[in-house]
């Protein structure tokens, strides 16, 4: 891309995370993305379509199931929903100009990454960040031909730095009332045991992080070698959260959870969100009628969304350096 009109299309796609669960409109990762775009004289034209609790899923396996209110976590649409909801009957979109996509947890299912006893999240996490990624690296190339694409890792939910206590109380909002052990354990047993259960969790986070992004990077470079000229279209935004910035850490970018299990964003988010999960119940597993409420746990804050829209804006600042008065050519 060496030239720009003023016009900027900008097709969002994906999960809670690129949705902003527990944040507000301006504070979103795509809004401030929209701010910066907009401050170099574009006019954006976004089209939003990311939810709470989206899946990849298959590019042809339609639910056929409505977009209901974004807070509230459900797989579908899916993300291969969300595309042919943003070409809208067209085979492609040749006016957008940016998608950015967040998405494949929801896939392997954080149920699945915190629970100790499962063995095979390295299995799943192959498949939904390398084949699941690489058929929607595949189909949004094609899709909107003239566009930057942009996908977006996640990050370390728990680390050395998070506080304990408030490990165990996430994952209580998150449906765990005894990682690892079994539900007949006791109280003390598990106060007892809590430092290596926690210990475990830091492990097994990083190692979904560091996993997911491998699989990424590789299904990005995979298609590069296919199509190389893709190679000026295709990009990873790592938001590099540091130990400090996890659940419960010094410096937390994600909101925790509070010691009664209320959750950490706003009450204005909050109770809209627990109100819409009534509301949307049937669309909800019995956990998810537990859970979704407090769904902002281990989401990023502002300041993670922050974090978020940043490493976003320097990922286009080299992919398109005549937009930031970078060109050098």
């Amino acid at each position: 891309m060496t030239a720009l009109d003023n016009s900027f299309k900008m097709v969002v796609l994906g999960d809670s995370v690129m949705w902003g669960q527990g944040v507000f409109e301006p504070q979103k990762m795509h809004t401030l993305v929209i701010e910066a775009l907009t401050g170099r004289g574009l006019s954006v034209e976004p089209v939003f379509l990311a939810h709470s609790g989206a899946i990849i899923g298959e590019p042809d396996e339609p639910t056929n199931k409505p977009p209901i209110d974004g807070e509230v976590p459900v797989g579908e649409p899916t993300v291969f929903e969300q595309i042919q909801t943003a070409l809208n009957g067209s085979e492609r979109d040749e006016a957008a100009k940016l998608v950015l996509i967040c998405a494949g947890v929801n896939d392997v299912d954080v149920t699945r990454i915190l629970n100790l006893r499962d063995r095979g999240l390295d299995k799943y996490i192959k498949d939904t960040f390398y084949r699941k990624t690489k058929l929607l690296i595949e189909r949004c190339y094609h899709c909107f031909p003239n566009a930057i694409i942009i996908l977006c890792g996640y990050y370390q939910a728990f680390s050395e730095e998070s506080e304990q206590k408030i490990m165990l109380d996430a994952l209580k909002a998150m449906g765990f009332s005894v990682p690892l052990l079994p539900n007949s354990v006791g109280e003390l047993v598990i106060e007892v045991l809590g430092e290596k259960i926690t210990d475990t969790l830091v492990e097994r986070c990083a190692h979904f992080r560091d996993s997911a992004h491998d699989c990424i990077r590789e299904a990005i470079l995979d298609t590069v070698r296919i199509l190389p000229e893709a190679k000026e279209r295709l990009f990873f935004a790592d938001p590099k959260f540091k130990a400090e910035n996890a659940v419960g850490a010094s410096q937390p970018f994600l909101y925790g959870i509070n010691s009664d299990l209320s959750p950490q964003d706003p009450p204005e988010i909050a109770n809209r969100r627990a109100k819409a999960c009534e509301v949307y119940a049937d669309r909800l597993e019995l956990l998810d009628q537990f859970t979704g409420p407090r769904a902002s746990c281990a989401h990023p804050t502002p300041l993670g969304a922050r974090q978020y829209a940043d490493v976003i804006i320097a990922n286009l600042r080299y992919a398109i350096p005549i937009l930031f008065g970078d060109d050098k050519s």
